[in-house]
Parts: C-alpha cells; sequence; structure tokens
C-alpha cells in the first residue's frame, strides 16, 4: 500500500502498523515490511505448509525486493511456532546477503517473540491508537479485524434499480459505437469519477446504473481504467468497491457491438476496475478479494492480467498508461487530445527498462 514515510520505534508498533499497512488483520501469513516503509511496498503471502512452497516464497520474495536497497523484517502470523521459525529460517537464506533481514518475527495475537534473537513482547492498546492516528492522518481506512470481514465488504447487496440500468445500458451501447455520443460519454465518465473520488461520496442510483452499464463495454471501460493513477488509487477503489456491491448479478443492458460474442457477467469489469484500483494503490489482499466476485468460470480479459499481476507480484510503481495503443476496439473520437485520457489498454502493467516485472506477492 503507497503511504508517506512512517518511522516506527520498536517491534511492538510494527507488529500493531501491519493491519493499516494490509487493510486486514493477517492469519496465517508471512508479512514482509522494509526498513523505510515508505520506498518499497509491505508484502503478504500465505504461509507456506512445507520446505517446497517456502522456498519458492522465498524466491519470489527475492525478486520482488532485488534493488529495493533495504533491509526487511519478516513476521510469521501463526500459533505454530516451529511453522514460523522453519518459514522465516528459509526465507532469510534466499534473501541474504542481498536483501539483509533485520529481524525474524513470529506473532500470536498480540504477541509477538524474536526468532533471531531474545526479546518478546505486546502489542499494548497504546501502540494500536498511535498507529489509528497515524493511517488516519494518512487518510487510510480502518483495516478489517478478520478476512471473512473484508470479504464481505465486497459482497453482493442491494442492487441498483433494473429500470434505471435498462435505460443506461441503451446510452451506452450507443456510446460505445464511438462518435460524438462516444465522446460526450467519456467527458461524463471522466468528471463523475473525479467528484465523486474527490468528494469521497457515494453516487447516486442512477449515476452508478450508468457507470456500471459504461464498463460493460471494452472502449468506455478502457477510459475509466486510464483514468487511474497511483495518487488516487484509493479513492477510485472505495468508489468501486461500492459500485461493485450494487451491480447487478445478471445482464439488464443491451450487448455492446463490440464485445465478445460469449456473455459477460456485469460484475466482471467492475470487479476488476476495483481490482486494479487496489493493486495499484499496493493492496493486493483487497484486489484479490475483489477479483473473487468475478463468477467462476468467465472468461474476462481483464481479470485474468490483473490476476497475474497479482501472482508474479508486479510492482504497482511500474505501472504507466500507455499513450500510443491504438487497440482492436480504437475508437478514434476517443483521443487524448479530445478527452485527456490514453488510448485502450489491453495489456499488463510493463516495468521501465532496467527493471524486471517483479514487485511484492501479496
Amino acid at each position: 500500500m503507497s503511504q508517506e514515510n512512517l518511522v516506527l520505534h520498536n517491534m511492538s508498533e510494527v507488529v500493531a502498523a501491519v493491519p493499516h499497512f494490509l487493510g486486514v488483520h493477517p492469519q496465517d501469513s508471512l508479512v514482509v515490511v522494509p526498513e523505510v516503509t515508505g520506498g518499497a511496498p509491505v508484502a503478504r503471502v500465505n504461509l507456506p505448509p512445507g520446505v517446497t512452497q517456502t522456498v519458492a516464497v522465498a524466491e519470489g520474495l527475492a525478486r520482488a525486493y532485488a534493488g529495493a536497497g533495504v533491509g526487511v523484517v519478516l513476521l510469521a502470523y501463526t500459533d505454530q511456532p516451529d511453522l514460523a521459525r522453519e518459514v522465516c529460517d528459509t526465507v532469510r537464506e534466499r534473501l541474504e546477503p542481498k536483501i539483509p533481514v533485520i529481524g525474524s518475527v513470529a506473532v500470536d495475537g498480540d504477541g509477538w517473540v524474536r526468532l533471531d534473537g531474545p526479546h518478546r513482547g505486546q502489542v499494548t492498546q497504546s501502540d494500536r491508537d498511535l498507529m489509528t492516528a497515524e493511517f488516519l492522518l494518512l487518510e487510510r481506512p480502518t483495516p478489517f479485524a478478520t478476512p471473512r470481514q473484508l470479504r464481505q465488504a465486497y459482497a453482493p447487496g442491494p442492487p441498483v434499480p433494473d429500470e434505471l440500468m435498462v435505460l443506461a445500458g441503451e446510452r451506452a451501447a450507443a456510446a460505445a459505437r464511438g462518435g460524438r455520443l462516444g465522446e460526450v460519454e467519456r467527458e461524463w465518465i471522466t468528471t463523475t469519477l473525479g467528484h465523486a473520488a474527490a468528494g469521497h461520496t457515494a453516487v447516486a442510483d442512477a449515476d452508478a446504473a450508468r457507470l456500471i452499464a459504461d464498463v460493460q463495454h471494452t472502449p468506455l471501460r478502457d477510459h475509466a481504467w486510464a483514468s487511474m493513477e497511483r495518487s488516487t488509487a484509493p479513492r477510485h477503489a472505495e468508489l468501486w468497491r461500492d459500485l461493485l456491491t450494487r451491480c447487478p448479478e445478471n445482464p439488464t443492458s443491451p450487448e455492446s457491438t463490440v464485445a465478445p460474442v460469449a456473455p459477460v457477467a456485469p460484475v466482471a469489469p467492475v470487479a476488476s476496475l476495483t481490482a486494479f484500483a487496489h493493486w495499484l494503490d499496493g493492496d493486493a489482499v483487497k484486489a484479490r478479494a475483489a477479483l473473487d466476485r468475478v463468477p467462476p468460470g468467465s472468461v474476462y480479459q481483464m481479470a485474468r492480467l490483473i490476476d497475474v499481476a497479482l501472482e508474479l507480484g508486479m510492482d504497482p510503481r511500474t505501472w504507466t498508461v500507455p499513450d500510443d495503443r491504438e487497440g482492436p476496439d480504437h475508437d478514434p473520437s476517443a483521443s487524448s487530445k479530445s478527452v485527456g485520457q490514453s488510448h485502450a489498454i489491453h495489456e499488463p502493467p510493463k516495468a521501465p527498462p532496467g527493471r524486471g516485472p517483479a514487485g511484492p506477492p501479496r
């Protein structure tokens, strides 16, 4: 998750800060915290159950932090001390000496114990209050208590009324054909997303229906996609998460002339945009929760690309919006000069010259 440099004075503060970095209190997890929190992202992976899996995780982390120039703290969240030690020792062997491990810690509830020294401690209410205040200043939301609570935040709620979706679907289908209607719709998307993200407000049902219907069509979806930047990613993520909970489960709008032959569930593009915004913010835990809303068996390219980025641990700092791509669904009226946005995006983020694609797995 992107954040300003945060000064953590002791291990209790590090443990208290982790839920805020991740957006959820981790369970059965290996968490990697860099010594300079504003420079390299915090990483989280499921706690590997065996040596083979642990070696694979270690190699992925080594790629993620290669060249970062910082040491890291390893925190194993488990009630099994032997497993915590085995995982941390194996990961440490693969990381050092290129990536210094400045601490290995087993965490169980509020208690922690150093695996590389005699120290142990307890996270106090004072530590938690301090981290809550620090992250409130950074405009970060309160972390979820459990992964289940996190998933519930992405679960379906009362959907936008069908009659609004039908009207929005007709408008979106016409706009997706391009021309003046397409230009007007893209300008509306830019304005609406900008106002909603800036004001931290949920959009009205009519506007929610219009956005949901628009992103069912690749050119309009890509316009919304290209509007996201790292500085605005947290607000876009919350906006699209809200739309995801209000999205109908079944299609109610006319099919796009540029849509795939196979029907796609309406939630697929909305979940993909939500996941991308979280990934761009460095929050892979929430990105995965959003992707889980894509119906099983769906074939949706954007969701697949984000899933690949998460699996490879691609660093969101490598993301740049392409400005020289036409794409198979390009609409000439959608030029960056006319609407201030880039062309259609159909590939995963590319690393800049001299850097590999790997970022931290979470």
